[in-house]
């Protein structure tokens, strides 16, 4: 019997632990979620305009603009909020990028990813996780200034 009692005793503290566990953080003042307006709204405060619509499947997508190079924002593992998004552009070559040439590229810029086209034209992509509890938002916007460096350091690449 005492046994019993000990094992509803351990019962009852451990309920209101898990319980606890499984409830959601409060959204912080500048915390960065997965909410496409929200990030519209910040990008367009950091000077690039946005334009709001939808990819092929449906899901949010923003087209913006950074320096002179136009980009897309895509939005992935949507309910309320998205879970990730990728900072997507496309540069048009006279001749095709090589295979070794996007090796060399990634190994060298951890940052952006380049993924060859079938054309042979190079696409420059970078992820961010915003699930659970996103970003901060300096870390956001870090991560704004980082996509502007990938793009300006793949441009300067190219012309070499």
């Amino acid at each position: 019997m005492r046994m019993l009692g000990v094992f509803i005793l351990t019962a009852c503290l451990q309920a209101p632990l898990a319980h606890a566990q499984a409830a959601p953080d409060p959204v912080l003042p500048g915390q960065v979620l997965g909410d496409p307006d929200q990030i519209a709204r910040l990008m367009a405060e950091r000077g690039m305009p946005v334009t709001k619509g939808t990819d092929v499947q449906g899901l949010p997508m923003l087209e913006s603009r950074v320096d002179d190079m136009l980009f897309n924002v895509y939005f992935y593992d949507c309910d309320t909020l998205c879970r990730r998004m990728q900072f997507v552009t496309s540069f048009r070559l006279t001749q095709p990028m090589t295979a070794e040439d996007a090796n060399d590229w990634n190994r060298n810029n951890p940052f952006g990813k380049v993924v060859i086209a079938d054309s042979g034209d190079p696409y420059i992509e970078m992820d961010i996780g915003v699930a659970a509890d996103g970003l901060g938002r300096k870390n956001f916007d870090d991560a704004l200034d980082t996509w502007r460096d990938v793009l300006g350091e793949f441009r300067a690449s190219l012309t070499q």
